[in-house]
């Protein structure tokens, strides 16, 4: 197969059709103008590779080298290879070599996105982490959307903390867990239903709700497990965050059905009771997601290390 480039002129060309390794050979050849030393620097026989260098020569139309006081001096037309040759080999080389080991030492910026709720429930690792790497630093950024796929593939974020109440599958994401929560039904102790040990679902449908969603939604996981039941509740606030939604049960007759982790948090607080919601809802997760296609960056990897290890603690 031949490849095609376009001049300067708008005119093209065909790029000869030559074996890489025969590029590689007349380079080694060109610094050591040797046949056996380059024999040995490609790891070959001294006769594969003199059989090399008569292909190379038949492809080009040229001697390329000739043996002058037992030295392989270069031809014009080699030196005129050479020049524009050797750096794009050169450049191949560099281009094709591993990944560079990360180094903790160097300073690091971790960029996350995250939701209100999920950066609150890193608090534990990002601790761990400020406390053991003196130069990584985190930066924590609002999770736009639940899973931002170009985002991290792109390098623009390198982990994104969400949650999901199922296991996912994905060509081109991949998920950490965090944990695993419940959820819980919140109202003021000067709520109607305060007094209840139990809610049932009539009470649960009688008053009004607070609805939270991240993502602008206009339902949750708790309007699509009352959908299945053929049921629907009356939702009378809509907020994006968790960690406020609370607070707007003071002084209110509405529920919040919210994550059990931080509503036991706040619950004394602000004087509220918790109950179990009286239909079934799954638990959530907490999970890191990142793209496959950074699974082998050395600086993804070591993040990815240092999570597991303190997930096991």
């Amino acid at each position: 197969m031949h490849i095609m480039q376009q001049l300067d002129a708008g005119d093209t060309y065909m790029l000869p059709n030559i074996d890489l390794n025969l590029l590689k050979l007349f380079a080694s050849l060109y610094q050591t103008a040797s046949v056996s030393k380059t024999a040995q620097d490609l790891n070959l026989s001294q006769s594969a590779c003199s059989h090399a260098l008569t292909r190379l020569r038949q492809r080009l139309g040229d001697e390329l080298f000739i043996r002058i006081e037992n030295k392989m001096e270069p031809t014009i037309f080699a030196q005129q290879i050479a020049h524009n040759v050797l750096p794009a080999i050169q450049q191949l080389t560099d281009g094709l070599k591993p990944f560079e080991p990360f180094d903790i030492n160097n300073d690091t910026t971790f960029t996350i996105a995250t939701t209100d709720y999920t950066a609150w429930c890193l608090k534990p690792l990002i601790h761990n982490f400020n406390t053991s790497f003196s130069n990584v630093n985190l930066r924590f950024v609002s999770l736009e959307q639940r899973i931002p796929q170009e985002a991290l593939q792109d390098n623009t974020l390198d982990f994104a903390c969400g949650f999901a109440h199922q296991q996912e599958k994905s060509e081109s994401i991949v998920d950490l867990l965090w944990f695993k929560d419940k959820y819980v039904t919140a109202l003021s102790k000067q709520h109607p239903l305060a007094s209840l040990q139990t809610l049932n679902i009539t009470d649960f449908l009688t008053y009004s709700h607070i609805l939270i969603a991240p993502w602008n939604e206009t339902t949750g996981i708790v309007d699509t497990m009352l959908a299945k039941m053929k049921k629907a509740r009356k939702v009378a606030i809509t907020l994006p965050h968790v960690l406020t939604a609370p607070y707007y049960l003071q002084n209110s007759h509405h529920l919040l059905t919210l994550p059990n982790a931080y509503a036991e948090q706040i619950a004394q607080q602000l004087n509220l009771v918790l109950r179990a919601p009286p239909l079934a809802i799954p638990d959530y997760q907490i999970k890191l997601y990142f793209h496959k296609t950074r699974q082998n960056d050395p600086k993804l990897k070591w993040f990815i290390e240092q999570f597991n290890k303190f997930i096991k603690l």
